[in-house]
């Protein structure tokens, strides 16, 4: 009887394994065994290590997005509320997947990845930005605020401040990080 081949999703579930186990490194070696199954696939079903590793990036910014996306935030609540919601939404991904403190830690110092990164950012840069601006038109936020500039400085500002809380020792706790983070937000776009 002919063994099934392995799938895409196979690979990327052990690459994901491998690279936390590995904090970080992810040996061919390793992934092939815990996979079982040759380099040869990982080449057919993402071309190389390197589009393996960006995948995985990708995955981690897309599963991100959608954590916190508008559908699962209150719809009745003011922009305030919402964001304090968005924000613990964020800290809640961040800390659920083990992948998260080396992706935003280990991944950045590999410049592929690092230049992928940025282009995540930038996207969900614009997205705060969009966000900013129609707390504005709502008469909830600062009017003198430039929207692209703020939402630039939240979204570095949480990218980097969720990465400080979780490597902190003592490891902070979800509602201790999202209350740190918000505050910082909060601070920032002049809410009171």
């Amino acid at each position: 009887m002919a063994r099934a081949p392995i799938g895409r999703q196979q690979l990327f579930t052990a690459a994901r394994e491998e690279l936390v186990r590995g904090n970080g490194v992810l040996e061919l070696s390793a992934l092939t065994r815990r996979a079982k199954l040759s380099t040869g696939a990982l080449y057919h079903h993402f071309g190389s290590k390197s589009g393996l590793l960006a995948a995985i990036y990708d995955g981690f910014y897309d599963g991100l997005r959608h954590a916190i996306a508008d559908a699962h935030l209150p719809a009745d609540a003011d922009w305030s509320t919402r964001e304090r919601e968005r924000t613990r939404l964020f800290v809640a991904y961040h800390f659920a997947d083990p992948l998260a403190p080396i992706l935003l830690t280990r991944a950045a110092l590999d410049p592929d990845l690092a230049e992928l990164e940025a282009v995540h950012i930038e996207t969900m840069s614009a997205m705060a930005a969009d966000n900013i601006r129609h707390g504005q038109a709502l008469g909830q936020l600062p009017a003198d605020l430039d929207p692209a500039s703020a939402g630039a400085y939240v979204i570095g500002g949480l990218r980097h401040g969720i990465a400080q809380q979780l490597k902190s020792t003592p490891p902070a706790d979800q509602q201790q990080a999202t209350a740190r983070l918000w505050h910082l937000t909060a601070s920032a776009l002049g809410i009171a």
